[in-house]
């Protein structure tokens, strides 16, 4: 960074090191108080013996054993991004991910019990005073109960997860953050990282674009039996479990667990797919504003016009700051912590986790937010976007521990909504004719980004899940149907290079969280229309929307969206989002050019 001084997050709030004996004391008190509810109340649920009274003492005490496990567990998480290659924080991780595993066996009679209970005993709870705060935390073990396997059978597969998915999702960070990419620049060979790679994606010398692609991409071909292995494992153990808890499809699975219907899903996909059109026209406009008939795939985030500006820290929290307090003086306080109080992890180091994530697990705990920060506008852009899951994360901490966490289809909200808030400020701050076009570039690459390429990949897992129910993909296979997918969403704009359809072994939430993808699309179609409202209403929506973010999951996606006023199962809903897109973002670039 340009000021010369590092990023990074103080964890002491935690714990001091993974040593810390209070560590060990921690895991001490959690396995005897788990050991104590279980004394106190298994058995009793099921056989409907427990008054309401005693049932919310029971959640309230399961949530201060998880809120205690989380700061374990966000801790030993945090560690690892930073310092994969450590054996004692190596070895951390493993100890807290097998400790999650024996709280989860111990602690599903509570989930179970209530499944099984007469529907008449179960309408009593829901409707008793002493359990209104947790009547969407009931009314979601109603609609999954026919999902629930039994107990001993729960029991099998939370602890077989120690030595099977958890074991090989450890494997697969541990793997791939050891990558290193050795790119020759000018006169020299370089050995960078991930992230370094991913910025001369970026660079004005196509030559450079070209080499950080085949470099990036082919790591994965030089990888593929390990990633395909690895896909392939996860994948069917995804789909097992979905067929053994009687799902219709893989993606249902994930759909309940978001609390949105398949057809609201099919509908994002379809209206998503149907205006591939879109990015066609965005990338015949760039050909031709790069003098090109067609761009080659690694010019896709070739930059356009004067775009060399950087900012250092301290710059783009200013900006971050000023968008933030124009919204609310509120958000800009909470926001300020963030940076004031050592909640950010900002500068790229050997050995840290790519990308960018921000993290927060229970309502007693502030969230942390890691990026790798570069100074390019598109940094302070994601560091928007990572702070607006952190101001989620905030807000949200009102609620109880049950009522704290959003479901994906939401958890985007607040962070793609930041990022809407300072395209809109940067817009109008950008002077030079140039350096705008250069910034309507890049927003729109990188909301086609959230949109139509996390529909690609929602479509990708969908075609890879389905084959492989029945066999074994081999890295080919899975990459023909990868290229099937990226030629639909390019159509005959891109010409794709050997190493493009390499590219899925290298997306992440394939491999850790399934379905994942579509949440993004969701959350970017889904602030267009709450952006539209703010820009309608100001102050009234202000307040709906600090609302809807002090909700957290308290109730259904569909139940907090209608106070803000939208139906997610209207086709048109997401169709107007993708004429947003042209008419506020492709038609004025076109006018400028």
């Amino acid at each position: 960074m340009s000021e010369g001084k590092l990023v990074q997050w103080d964890l002491t709030r935690l714990y001091g090191s993974p040593d810390d004996p209070s560590l060990e004391e921690d895991i001490r008190i959690l396995i005897s108080e788990s050991d104590k509810l279980i004394k106190d109340f298994k058995g009793r649920i099921q056989t409907e013996s427990v008054k309401a009274s005693e049932l919310k003492i029971a959640i309230e005490r399961e949530e201060d054993l998880m809120n205690r496990f989380f700061r374990l567990s966000m801790f030993s998480f945090l560690s690892h991004s930073t310092d994969s290659k450590e054996p004692a924080v190596q070895k951390l991780l493993r100890k807290i991910d097998d400790l999650e595993s024996q709280l989860e066996s111990k602690l599903l009679f509570l989930k179970l019990e209530l499944s099984k209970v007469s529907e008449d005993f179960f309408n009593s709870l829901m409707n008793s005073t002493e359990l209104a705060d947790y009547r969407h935390h009931l009314d979601l073990i109603r609609t999954q109960r026919k999902h629930m396997l039994s107990e001993p059978e729960e029991r099998i597969m939370v602890l077989k997860e120690i030595t099977g998915k958890k074991a090989i999702l450890n494997l697969y960070d541990e793997f791939t953050s050891s990558f290193t990419y050795r790119i020759t620049t000018g006169a020299s060979e370089e050995t960078l990282t991930e992230s370094e790679v991913e910025t001369l994606r970026r660079d004005h010398d196509s030559e450079l674009r070209k080499k950080a692609f085949e470099s990036l991409f082919r790591k994965a071909k030089e990888n593929s039996i390990v990633l395909t292995n690895l896909y392939n494992s996860l994948s069917r153990d995804w789909d097992l479990e979905a067929d053994k808890r009687g799902y219709d499809s893989p993606i249902s699975m994930r759909n309940e667990l978001n609390e949105v219907s398949d057809e609201a899903v099919n509908c994002i996909i379809d209206a998503t797919t149907d205006g591939y059109s879109v990015v066609h026209d965005y990338y015949r406009l760039k050909a031709t504003i790069m003098g090109r008939e067609a761009l080659l795939h690694s010019d896709i985030y070739a930059p356009v016009g004067t775009s060399d500006r950087t900012f250092d820290w301290q710059e783009a929290k200013k900006m971050i700051l000023e968008v933030m307090g124009n919204f609310d003086p509120r958000i800009e306080s909470i926001v300020a912590r963030f940076f004031d109080e050592d909640y950010i992890h900002g500068s790229i180091m050997p050995g840290k986790r790519s990308g960018a994530y921000c993290a927060y697990a229970s309502p007693r705990m502030h969230p942390y937010v890691l990026v790798n920060y570069n100074g390019k506008m598109s940094d302070v852009l994601t560091l928007a976007h990572e702070l607006g899951h952190g101001l989620h994360g905030v807000l949200a901490s009102k609620q109880t521990l049950v009522n704290y966490d959003t479901p994906l289809t939401m958890a985007e909200t607040a962070s793609v909504f930041s990022e809407m808030l300072m395209t809109d400020f940067l817009l109008k701050n950008i002077e030079e004719r140039e350096e705008k076009i250069s910034f309507l570039v890049n927003r729109i690459e990188e909301i086609f980004a959230t949109t139509a390429r996390q529909n690609m990949f929602t479509r990708f897992e969908i075609s890879a899940h389905e084959k492989m129910s029945g066999e074994y993909l081999a890295f080919e296979e899975l990459s023909e149907l990868y290229s099937k997918e990226l030629k639909l969403m390019f159509g005959d704009t891109v010409d794709f290079l050997p190493e493009s359809e390499f590219e899925w072994a290298r997306i992440p939430h394939f491999f850790h969280t399934p379905f994942y993808c579509y949440a993004y699309n969701f959350a970017q179609l889904l602030v267009i229309s709450l952006y539209r409202k703010y820009l309608e209403d100001g102050a009234v929506f202000r307040r709906k929307y600090i609302a809807l973010l002090e909700s957290g999951g308290s109730e259904s996606p569909k139940s907090l969206l209608q106070k803000v006023g939208i139906d997610v199962s209207d086709p048109v809903f997401w169709q107007k989002g993708i004429s947003f897109i042209k008419e506020n973002f492709l038609d004025t670039l076109r006018k400028m050019i």
